[in-house]
């Protein structure tokens, strides 16, 4: 084993040891319960025992010498033996004497229930920080504070004390891992989830995360054999870089991470100078690592339990994704339906098979196409048993990995549910995945009792069952290998702020990428003479100082002719914009034609620099059709991004155009990732608008070059 992966392994230990406690406790006491049952610590307990864990259950109030049918104690030091976890439900200034209490006593892990922290203001903030300084050098861990706690169904554990799980049963225990920075929203998640047979493994609330955070919680559960799936609802993350490597982590053992993250849209973000920099927002970022990590990101938080825990359930049938979908259904209008939903899941439909096609025609009534979709709903009532002899057919067929079942109704009279189980009969004698979808009712149906104990998953709407369908696909389709960071790369100048075209574009022809010929002139009249030199037609620009978009200030001037012109153009630019401060000018000889790209560097505060790639010139403001990537890129990272944009099609010759140089493109991306990357602590910001991609086998041409970056130290 390498000394990275005894690290590794190291690091998996000691985060498994720390949380065994969290989730694992042999005993736990109720600091704060009451005789009032809706209190947290009264409910964390009333939970333990409603669910049998098994341990020691210890409530700690002098006023009571029994709670709930259990003994209650005066103080942690009457226990009868140490507990592994005390949950601490008392107000905020009087839970600091309560942590105390518990790091002195050896206590392993404490829930942190109390509000009034680093939310309630300067007096939060000043009470958050002595709180801080209890935990300085403790053994003892914590979750919390501002936490609605943890819970392992297994063993009966259940500290939430919201109304929520007042109603759990915990009955079937799932091998989903389940974290969330929302109390409120993962009552309701579990709730709802346990209803429609999402079941969960492992949970954890983690509060203000002033110790136990996040990213450790599914580390946890991702090292836990109980756990096959980690699902996150995500506010925020407080450690972007350790989030990458709990990616990577799932990536590598083979577990998916599903997410859901608040906060897609921004109210305000910072000025900034680039068109990279304005169009990259956080939640672009997110999206680029989630795409290039294998992270699956579920738009509505609905669906996150729900695909966490189909995917769970999965596990063990034939990959999805080797083949395609056969969509079974007893309604036409689903299927017309389903068509688009797949289309833009990306989950294929293929046809059937000329042997299958020729078994199904066999049993089919002549009104009733052999195909997939396979809609058998008009013949359902002449023959009642139809549905199942013709799923079972058309399961076999190795064009398909997985099955989508659609019924016309809820399962509540006798014939919705023959129809449901003659399906339920199929699958289980199937090795392929399968979903269920009802057209009416809902996915909480008591008639879906028997899909749920199969672990069959019953989607909540057809666009959910394709989606569901979909991520399983790209969870198990092969990532693009890591981006280099490559050799030869150039300073960037010591000085901060924006760096000028001309010493932007100089780097950037350090770099490898090619420029135009250029001349620099000190005056208009010095322009006139540049320009004769390039002969032919040429561009002038006026340099002025912290100017980072010319044409916005009149600064460029196109397609000039004579040298004469080129010096009317300065001189024109001067007189016009008489308040900037003139650096001089840029006189370029004029590009020829091309498919226009813009390529661009934004530094995230939180993941690194990020590529962006789209339409270039003015089309990237206009129709903000843009793709982002983390650098350093590798080519096929870089490929992939070219086809999420609609630039693809024109680069690839549309309507009959010539296929521009693709391959230069994908050296100039991963070329200028790689520059990005080397001075990922000083780039701030970069634009190279716009790029022309020449016809194949002649190449790329940066027109135009903007840099910011930080002051060396």
């Amino acid at each position: 084993m390498t000394e990275t992966a005894l690290l590794q392994s190291a690091e998996h230990a000691a985060c498994g040891n720390a949380l065994s406690s969290l989730f694992h406790p042999q005993s736990i006491a109720f600091i704060g319960a009451s005789e009032r049952p809706n209190t947290p610590a009264s409910r964390g307990l009333r939970n333990c025992l409603r669910h049998g864990f098994k341990g020691g259950l210890y409530p700690i109030n002098p006023k009571y010498p029994e709670l709930f049918g259990v003994p209650c104690y005066k103080t942690l030091a009457d226990l009868p033996e140490l507990p592994d976890l005390v949950m601490i439900a008392l107000s905020a200034e009087m839970t600091l004497s309560a942590v105390a209490e518990c790091k002195a006593a050896g206590v392993k892990t404490v829930v942190v229930c109390s509000a009034g922290w680093e939310e309630q203001g300067p007096e939060g903030v000043e009470r958050a920080q002595r709180l801080q300084q209890i935990m300085v050098g403790a053994q003892m861990r914590m979750l919390g504070p501002n936490c609605l706690g943890a819970g392992n169904p297994a063993q009966g554990l259940c500290l939430g004390y919201n109304s929520s799980f007042e109603s759990m049963a915990h009955a079937r225990t799932g091998r989903v891992g389940l974290v969330t920075q929302s109390g409120a929203m993962m009552g309701g998640l579990l709730l709802n989830g346990e209803d429609a047979g999402a079941d969960i493994g492992l949970y954890a609330h983690v509060g203000n995360a002033m110790d136990i955070g996040m990213e450790e919680l599914a580390q946890h559960m991702l090292e836990n054999a109980q756990i096959d799936v980690v699902a996150l609802m995500i506010e925020g993350l407080r450690q972007p870089q350790r989030f990458l490597e709990l990616a990577r982590r799932a990536r590598a053992i083979g577990k998916p991470l599903v997410v859901f993250k608040a906060g897609a849209s921004e109210l305000g973000r910072q000025a900034v100078m680039s068109h990279t920099g304005a169009l990259a927002g956080s939640d672009e970022v997110f999206a680029a690592v989630c795409r290039e990590e294998g992270i699956l990101r579920v738009s509505e938080s609905e669906d996150l339990l729900s695909t966490a825990s189909a995917l769970a359930k999965w596990k063990n049938k034939r990959p999805v994704g080797k083949a395609g979908l056969l969509v079974f259904t007893l309604s036409g209008g689903a299927a017309s339906i389903l068509a688009d939903e797949c289309a833009d899941a990306d989950v294929p439909v293929p046809e059937l098979s000329a042997a299958t096609l020729q078994k199904l025609s066999a049993i089919l009534p002549s009104y009733v196409k052999a195909s997939n979709p396979l809609d058998v709903g008009g013949a359902v009532f002449s023959d009642p048993e139809l549905p199942r002899r013709a799923l079972a057919i058309a399961l076999e067929d190795e064009a398909i990995d997985s099955v989508l079942w659609v019924g016309v109704g809820a399962p509540r009279d006798d014939r919705s549910q023959l129809w449901l189980n003659q399906a339920l009969d199929v699958m289980a004698t199937s090795d392929k995945a399968s979903i269920i979808i009802p057209v009416s009712g809902y996915v909480q149906e008591a008639g879906f009792e028997r899909a749920r104990a199969m672990g069959v998953p019953v989607a909540r709407s057809l666009r959910a069952s394709a989606q569901l369908n979909g991520f399983a696909r790209k969870f198990n389709q092969a990532t693009y290998p890591p981006g280099e960071y490559g050799a030869g790369i150039p300073e960037l100048p010591k000085i901060g702020g924006l760096i000028d075209e001309v010493q932007s574009k100089a780097l950037l022809k350090a770099l490898g990428l090619k420029v135009p010929d250029s001349r620099v002139a000190n005056t208009a009249a010095d322009v006139e003479s540049c320009a004769r030199e390039l002969a032919g037609t040429v561009v002038v620009k006026g340099l002025a100082r912290g100017i980072a978009h010319k044409s916005e200030h009149g600064l460029v001037a196109l397609n000039l002719g004579t040298p004469e012109a080129a010096r009317a153009a300065a001189e024109k630019m001067q007189a016009q914009a008489a308040e900037l401060e003139f650096l001089g000018f840029l006189v370029e000889r004029m590009a020829t034609k091309g498919v226009e790209v813009v390529l661009g560097i934004k530094r995230d505060p939180g993941f690194g620099p990020v590529l962006m790639f789209g339409l270039g010139g003015i089309s990237v403001e206009l129709f903000k059709d843009v793709a982002f990537g983390m650098c350093p890129l590798s080519p096929e990272s870089a490929r992939e991004l070219i086809g999420l944009t609609k630039a693809a099609e024109l680069l690839r010759g549309f309507r009959g155009q010539p296929k521009a140089d693709e391959p230069a493109l994908i050296d100039a991306m991963v070329r200028l990732s790689q520059f990005a990357a080397h001075h990922a602590g000083r780039l701030s910001e970069m634009d190279v608008n716009p790029v022309i991609v020449l016809p194949q086998g002649q190449g790329v041409l940066a027109l135009d070059a903007m840099i910011a970056c930080d002051a060396a130290p």
